[in-house]
């Protein structure tokens, strides 16, 4: 991954935070965190991964989803760029696959 993917990741995360907690979308009850993004090398895509506390993810997605251009126009306002990313967002499972993992191995371990 280049540089330039590396920062533009960073700088998407950091806006999507940001608007996701000044401005969180009608029906979003619980705590939604952006955990990763992933552009594209050529910067045209980017997935956005996030997980939710309290509200069960696949609502949020469709949320996520039906405010999409809302949030794909912060973007739009605030990357300085000649193309934005479009964005597509992805729940995030793998805090609950290692609560999983490590619920087995307490079990294995007899704890």
């Amino acid at each position: 991954m280049s540089t330039r993917q590396e920062k533009v990741n960073s700088l998407i995360q950091q806006l999507i935070s940001q608007h996701l907690v000044e401005d969180k979308p009608e029906g979003i009850t619980g705590l939604v965190t952006v955990t990763a993004v992933d552009v594209s090398g050529d910067l045209e895509h980017a997935k956005i991964f996030f997980s939710s506390l309290g509200q069960d993810p696949q609502d949020v997605l469709e949320i996520l989803k039906k405010n999409i251009y809302e949030i794909q126009g912060v973007l739009y306002n605030k990357l300085e760029m000649k193309k934005v990313p479009r964005i597509a967002f992805i729940s995030d499972s793998s805090g609950e696959y290692a609560e999983y993992i490590s619920k087995v191995l307490k079990k294995l371990h007899g704890d």
